[in-house]
């Protein structure tokens, strides 16, 4: 076999023209393949998004965003605010996983020991009275809120601590 004829075998444009399998009906296989590529797609069955809710994907985006965050939370020691020696490796990753998400435009709220405002982003799950808090304060994180291009994906929830009443003297 020369050089020019293997080559020609093997850039042959019509596949038949290399190779001929008996037992692999070939030409019914690029038959149905033109069919396939000749029908149009299939319009999805899926409602329209409104005007207000988050596509299904952003919804998917504020899931995984909130899970990285978890992980964060359960890898740093809370004493110190810097990642466990043991989980220094996995650490990294997440912390990869959020700087990809920051370069999406996604911004995860943690708004841990700030300041509560009733027009924040948040559902309150509770008011806790607290010792040593001067005003309602975020003592508790449950889920962050989550913003993408100034759009509020998921509204967070957290714990408000308000600040212990002084005993009422009679």
């Amino acid at each position: 076999m020369t050089a020019s004829s293997f080559f020609a075998q093997v850039f042959a444009r019509d596949p038949r023209r290399i190779v001929r399998f008996p037992e692999a009906p070939l030409d019914q296989a690029l038959a149905d393949w033109k069919k396939i590529q000749s029908t149009p797609a299939p319009a999805a069955d899926l409602p329209a998004p409104t005007a207000g809710a988050p596509a299904p994907a952003l919804d998917q985006v504020a899931a995984i965003a909130t899970h990285v965050w978890r992980a964060k939370s359960k890898l740093v020691d809370p004493a110190t605010g810097q990642p466990r020696e043991e989980t220094r490796r996995t650490y990294r990753h997440i912390e990869s996983t959020l700087d990809a998400l920051a370069q999406m435009g996604v911004v995860i709220r943690n708004l841990l020991n700030e300041p509560y405002d009733p027009g924040l982003p948040v559902n309150v799950l509770t008011f806790q009275p607290t010792p040593g808090l001067g005003r309602d304060t975020i003592i508790e994180v449950v889920r962050p809120t989550i913003i993408w291009q100034d759009r509020v994906l998921q509204v967070g929830e957290v714990v408000v601590g308000t600040p212990e009443s002084a005993p009422v003297k009679s």
